[in-house]
């Protein structure tokens, strides 16, 4: 197996499949990728796909049972195996709040985990009209997704798509965002420029970074880098960061007429938005055919953790200075499952019991 084919994209359910494939029209056919479903008709005419559950749900689908489509990955998982011989990390991109996408994201991390290799995921969130009960399965299923891989970078489908009326396009554009941003970090990790930052060194660099947030922009012209860094710090994913990093990586995309002092102003542009961190990484693609005279950019910044957060502030007590009503998706770090981490969730309509009452009902604890 060749060196570039130690990192696999694996898109898992129904959203996390249509992602992976528009990565690979993006990238182009030498991408490593394959797709997971419990629905049969997920499966392109590639032959990269794995069917979840086949036996015990006939490819129908898991129909948004949680419960159930873990049994199914749980069922089936193996059956990954195939894809996995000589890989060292595998980026995941799914969508939390259904059933295969949840429960199967999470089977399959902790069974890369088994083996030793390195995950990082790309999730998105359901947008706020799409019901309670996906809601609820998106937050309990979030913290443990967190947890198990070694980084995730959460994505709500609502902060995509602003001022987009029409249901289908508003869909389209959220899935093609997120696709288009992993087609750039991909690009990143797989034709390293001048200034390298491939898939080893990003392995050794997210050991416990845990939660992070995730941007992507692109400018042409004479003032380019400008408009490029100054389109990442205002970027919804990442513009409520500020005094909360531990680490960034910053990646540049460029033709051949890529200067320094762009690459300086970029890196200096962000940085100060950002606040003090403990790393902070810069590296370049040169790649004439694809940015001949534009750069684009990709941000990754990594939150402390929350061991890391609670070593310098205060502990999380009930009281009357609770208040309910602040969501806490672009919050800071994980929810942790305490003496549960290594336990299986215990789930009741769509709700993980073993996460505390003030974090599965979104209440913010004011101090």
């Amino acid at each position: 197996m060749s060196a570039d084919q130690s990192l696999l994209l694996i898109g898992i359910g129904g959203a996390g499949s249509a992602m992976a494939r528009g990565v690979k029209r993006a990238f182009g056919e030498e991408l490593n990728f394959v797709t997971v479903d419990t629905d049969a008709s997920t499966g392109g005419d590639d032959g990269r796909f794995v069917l979840l559950g086949g036996e015990r749900l006939s490819g129908r689908g898991a129909g948004g049972d949680i419960a159930m489509a873990k049994v199914a990955a749980e069922d089936s998982i193996g059956a990954l195996d195939e894809y996995l011989e000589g890989v060292r990390m595998a980026v995941v991109v799914t969508a939390l709040g259904g059933g295969t996408g949840s429960a199967a994201t999470l089977v399959a991390l902790k069974h890369l985990a088994s083996l030793g290799i390195t995950s990082i995921v790309f999730a998105s969130t359901p947008f706020p009209f799409e019901g309670e009960e996906r809601q609820r399965n998106t937050t309990s299923m979030q913290a443990m997704v967190e947890e198990a891989a070694n980084a995730s970078f959460i994505i709500p489908l609502g902060s995509l798509i602003a001022g987009e009326d029409n249901m289908e396009r508003a869909l389209a554009r959220a899935v093609d965002t997120i696709a288009s941003g992993v087609t750039l970090f991909w690009r990143m990790l797989e034709k390293p420029g001048y200034i390298r930052f491939d898939a080893e060194r990003l392995r050794r660099f997210i050991s416990g970074a845990s939660r992070g947030r995730f941007a992507t922009a692109a400018a042409a012209g004479e003032r380019r880098a400008t408009a490029v860094a100054e389109a990442i710090k205002s970027s919804p994913l990442v513009s409520r960061l500020k005094g909360q990093v531990r680490s960034a990586v910053v990646g540049i995309l460029a033709g051949d007429d890529l200067r320094l002092s762009e690459v300086g102003e970029i890196a200096d542009s962000i940085r100060s938005g950002i606040g003090s961190v403990t790393s902070f990484e810069v590296a370049t693609v040169n790649d004439e055919a694809t940015f001949s005279g534009r750069i684009a950019v990709v941000a990754m910044l990594f939150e402390s953790s929350t061991d890391e957060a609670a070593a310098g502030g205060k502990t999380a007590r009930r009281g009357k200075g609770a208040v309910r009503g602040k969501s806490r998706i672009l919050g800071v770090g994980p929810a942790g499952r305490g003496r549960f981490t290594n336990s299986e969730p215990t789930i009741y309509k769509g709700e993980d019991l073993d996460i505390p009452t003030f974090v599965r009902q979104n209440i913010t604890l004011e101090f």
